[in-house]
């Protein structure tokens, strides 16, 4: 008997493979919102930033515009002053004749007045001022060759003008007039032809000083000198008693020249000047000055004319900023 077979096995069918649900998307995270403070900061610092370039941008600009030196500038004013450095050159003595002649009354009044006005040519303000000028042109002041050569001028100018202020003119004046008393009036011979009208004009010339001490001997001069010119002329007009009018004439002068001798201001001590300089090293130290300046103004010019185009600073400035 054929054995049995065993009834196959039901197949199942196979189960469809279950489908993976997708990854679900996430919604993006909101970024934290920036911490006020830190966000200032950056603002701040942006700004600084930028300020900073621009100040560094700026600075380098004036760096090399300052740098530049324009020699023509120092030319232009040392021309101007070359003549008056030679009117120095030459009336600066003067100005010690008008201290040293004041009072010699046999100097005439002519010749110490032309020593006056020398004297004020040359240590005049606008000298002195074109002088500080130069110093403080580009050429000067940015060179050191021509700075040295221009410091031993100044040096040397400054030791003949250094009393010199506002009031030397007035007090060269002053000494013009009282030197004009001493000739007119000090020096007066008392002759016969001498008049009061003589007495009264060298009188003003103290008087019109405008000096207290300076006035009131003229005045005092005047009073005295008066009684002199009268005694003389009442012995000129005399016609007995000769012997005795004459001797009156002398003893008032005489007494008039005591009071002098005892009592007349040194206008030295009064109204000061000192000239102290020597006009030939300061004519020196400016011809060697004019030669520096002179070569360097010269080589300045020599290289402009090779250079075919200069940048302008707002050039240079522009391309920093690219």
């Amino acid at each position: 008997m054929s054995e049995d077979k065993k009834p196959a096995e039901k197949v199942e069918a196979a189960k469809p493979a279950e489908a993976k649900e997708a990854p679900k998307a996430e919604a993006p995270k909101a970024k934290k919102p920036m911490d006020p403070k830190k966000k200032k900061n950056i603002i701040i610092w942006s700004i600084v930033g930028g300020v900073t370039l621009v100040g560094i941008i700026v600075a380098v600009v004036l760096v090399i515009v300052l740098n530049q030196v324009d020699y023509k500038e120092s030319y232009q004013v040392a021309q101007e002053l070359d003549d008056k450095i030679r009117d120095f050159y030459y009336d600066y003595d003067d100005c010690e004749d008008v201290i040293e002649d004041v009072e010699y009354k046999y100097s005439g009044t002519s010749s110490y007045s032309s020593y006056v006005s020398d004297c004020k040519s040359a240590v005049s303000q606008e000298t002195i001022d074109l002088v500080n000028k130069l110093g403080g042109t580009s050429g000067v002041a940015h060179d050191g060759e021509v700075k040295a050569a221009f410091d031993k001028f100044n040096d040397e100018f400054k030791k003949a003008t250094g009393s010199v202020n506002a009031d030397t003119s007035k007090a060269l004046d002053i000494y013009d007039n009282w030197h004009k008393f001493y000739y007119n009036g000090i020096g007066l011979s008392y002759y016969s032809s001498t008049k009061e009208s003589d007495v009264n004009s060298a009188a003003e010339y103290a008087i019109n000083t405008g000096v207290e001490q300076l006035k009131t001997f003229g005045e005092q001069w005047k009073e005295k000198a008066l009684e002199v010119v009268k005694a003389r002329k009442a012995y000129d007009d005399a016609t007995t008693g000769y012997s005795s009018l004459y001797s009156t004439y002398t003893s008032k002068r005489s007494e008039l020249s005591s009071w002098i001798e005892d009592n007349i201001p040194k206008i030295a001590e009064i109204v000061p000047l000192k000239f102290e300089g020597d006009s030939n090293e300061v004519r020196s130290t400016w011809n060697d000055f004019l030669k520096v300046l002179g070569k360097k103004y010269g080589e300045s010019a020599a290289e402009e004319m090779i250079k075919s185009s200069t940048p302008s600073y707002e050039d240079i400035l522009n391309q920093l900023m690219k």
